[in-house]
């Protein structure tokens, strides 16, 4: 009943959403304060309905995300644009298109294009664009044709790429005499697309469907994409789904087919290029090659029809916007020189791409591509606020609400700007309270995990049986198995870590520390194995088991069970038998050198007989029946190892992904002991002559 109550709440949280939105579009007199404080009341609820829908029922959430998000984006385009003038050039390049130039060929005021005017874009009453009597025609001798229009920049060339290009025909020709606002409704369903792609891509990653109302209730995109109709739009749809289909690729036929989206998203709005490195950590050769010739493909025919004239006028709008002269960068610039910021910004986001790129998760490429485009944003610091909305996008996927902070900074400094009339102190005071929430929010994430994963710290305290959340609704479609010695310390992490629809199961092998009470008062399903032995309590689990699909994963804290849908997704969509999550160390002390060089000959000798990994990790993922099936009889450290074994002898298909390993909490039992590795090393060549001889 709570969470139905909360339901109606977010629902109503949502109408009030629906309606500051109309008014920022429809402020009234004195609109410039009071669209300001319009703009500000947008974000604030926006943020608190998507707070709220997050403890409401999927099923029902996932309606209200989209009939919500239409309803906001239904609402931005009652009323004409309200802080930008590139939709009318739209309307323009699609109805040249459709008369059968390309759209690259001559300027909006060159006279071969005076049969295509009319009073909708060429108004008889002085605009902002006007073009006098003789000036020269780029194009050919003669002079343009004077004229005052809406079209901006009347007197250069298009500067979008060629899909954006393709998009304006298709909505010129869907809608020839809709002028402004066909770009505003076509706009408005591509959001809608947008929306419903994050679903499916969350839904894919087997994380919460319902961040996608970070996406479609953002103020910014229902000002940057419904009511200015930015092109932007459909270059973020194009990203999501191409870093959705990378992050399952599995294949080198998929992971083509992910370069190919992401290299047509870059032809739209070049922005997309910053989600390219997070995407590299997987069959870095064929992401690269398929993007660069979708990138290259929409452009060949444009080339071969005006040469040159397709670049358009991307170095005159570099040189307005500052760029070449080192004005743009209004962060930097506080540090940096003038004559260098531009050089310094470069180097920031190249250093940004290089870490992210080599400390990517190939299952989750969506993280680096969120740090790297906010970290573009902060650093070039561009005053439109549009350009923000595939940082939206990421962070609907990634979760980390505080890069929101920039786009709310460029929405909230343009109009004061526009009040005021002193842009750089306001874009500049923007961005820094930006930057400023980024930096806190990653300080305290960073000391939150450091706590987590701190050796030696006191064993806690008894919990109080939990309160029932929604995830207690959900149905279980995985079992963890978690063997367990004296880890009280660590158990409270494990089980607030424990995704939805994620049973723990807790095997104590003979805790003296309380652990099995604990994890009983937080929740888990604790099973009791006298028996000493890692793979004594880890066959105990898998006997307890009912789910479907069974995981293994160590209860020291040094595993995060929130990653347990990487290799738990794989076996649950059919694309693996067996999933093993290859550690990356993320902290000091995390794998010590003996244990990682023991694992390095043990994965060595696996592949020399035809099994393809490179970490015998504990955190795994199968079925349980198949599992079952192994009939596995070590019951010591050996048990690992008999499992991967036993599992490519029976030709399964064993499949590695990625996973955080940190330095794990309280005293090491095998692993972080030379002995204790000894000791595995032995369990384990005794399974090896057994069954790989």
């Amino acid at each position: 009943m709570l969470r139905w109550s909360r339901l109606v709440l977010t629902a109503l949280v949502v109408t009030a959403l629906t309606y500051t939105v109309f008014r920022v579009i429809h402020p009234g007199p004195g609109s410039g304060w009071i669209r300001q404080g319009f703009v500000i009341a947008s974000w604030v609820l926006f943020l608190t309905a998507a707070w709220l829908v997050r403890k409401t029922p999927k099923r029902a959430a996932a309606l209200l995300i989209l009939l919500g998000g239409l309803a906001i984006q239904i609402v931005a385009v009652t009323g004409p644009p309200i802080s930008s003038d590139d939709l009318y050039r739209y309307v323009w390049d699609g109805r040249v298109q459709a008369a059968g130039i390309d759209p690259y060929s001559y300027v909006p005021a060159a006279p071969q294009l005076d049969f295509l005017r009319d009073p909708q874009l060429w108004p008889a009453q002085v605009t902002q664009w006007c073009v006098h009597a003789g000036i020269p025609n780029p194009d050919s001798a003669g002079s343009l044709t004077p004229g005052c229009t809406l079209i901006n920049r009347p007197t250069v060339h298009t500067i979008y790429p060629p899909v954006a290009e393709a998009y304006f025909s298709a909505v010129h020709l869907l809608w020839p005499t809709g002028g402004y606002k066909s770009i505003q409704c076509a706009a408005v369903i591509v959001s809608f697309f947008t929306a419903l792609a994050l679903m499916w891509v969350l839904r894919r990653a087997r994380l919460d469907p319902r961040s996608a109302a970070l996406w479609a209730w953002c103020p910014a995109v229902a000002t940057e994409a419904a009511n200015n109709g930015h092109i932007d739009v459909l270059s973020a749809l194009l990203a999501i789904c191409g870093l959705g289909v990378l992050a399952r690729a599995r294949t080198t036929r998929a992971a083509a087919g992910g370069g190919v989206l992401l290299g047509l998203a870059a032809a739209t709005k070049f922005i997309p290029v910053l989600a390219g490195p997070g995407t590299l950590r997987r069959r870095p050769f064929v992401v690269i090659s398929a993007a660069s010739a979708a990138f290259v493909a929409v452009y060949v025919p444009h080339l071969i029809a005006v040469g040159g004239k397709v670049i358009g006028f991307l170095p005159g709008y570099l040189q307005e916007e500052g760029y070449d002269s080192g004005h743009r960068s209004v962060l930097i610039d506080l540090v940096v020189p003038d004559r260098f910021s531009t050089a310094a910004a470069a180097l920031v986001i190249a250093v940004t791409a290089y870490f992210a790129y080599r400390h990517a998760d190939p299952d989750r490429p969506w993280r680096a591509a969120t740090i790297v485009t906010g970290t573009a944003l902060l650093a070039t610091t561009p005053e439109f606020p549009w350009y923000s909305l595939l940082l939206v996008a990421l962070v609907a996927l990634d979760g980390r609400v505080e890069w929101l902070a920039v786009a709310a900074a460029i929405s909230t400094s343009t109009i004061w700007h526009d009040i005021t009339g002193a842009p750089l102190p306001n874009l500049r005071a923007g961005y820094g309270v930006a930057l400023a929430v980024v930096l806190a929010a990653t300080a305290v994430r960073r000391i939150a995990r450091a706590a987590h994963n701190r050796p030696g710290r006191p064993a806690a305290a008894p919990h109080p049986p939990r309160e029932r959340t929604p995830m207690d609704d959900e149905p279980i479609t995985v079992d963890v198995v978690l063997p367990c010695l004296d880890e009280a310390a660590a158990l409270p992490y494990i089980m607030s870590r424990m995704p939805e629809g994620y049973r723990a199961i807790v095997v104590d092998n003979g805790s003296t520390d309380g652990s099995a009470r604990i994890a009983a008062d937080l929740g888990a399903l604790v099973v009791t194995e006298a028996k000493r032995g890692f793979g004594a309590a880890c066959h105990a689990g898998l006997e307890a088991a009912k789910a479907p699909v069974v995981c293994f994963c160590d209860c020291d804290g040094s595993l995060d069970p929130a990653q347990l849908p990487r290799v738990a997704g794989p076996v649950l969509a059919g694309e693996a038998d067996l999933v093993l999550g290859r550690r990356r160390p993320t902290g000091t002390g995390a794998w010590p050198p003996h244990a990682r060089v023991a694992n390095w000959v043990l994965a060595r000798r696996l592949r020399r007989i035809g099994i393809d990994v490179r970490d015998l990790g504990p955190m795994r993922a199968a079925r349980r029946e198949e599992l079952l099936g192994l009939r596995q009889r070590d019951r010591r450290s050996g048990y690992p190892l008999e499992m991967v074994l036993a599992a490519g002898r029976a030709g399964w298909t064993i499949a590695e992904t990625d996973v955080d390993y940190a330095p794990r909490s309280g005293k090491s039992k095998v692993t972080g002991t030379v002995s204790g590795t000894v000791r595995a090393v032995r369990d384990m060549n005794r399974v090896w002559k057994e069954l790989a001889a």
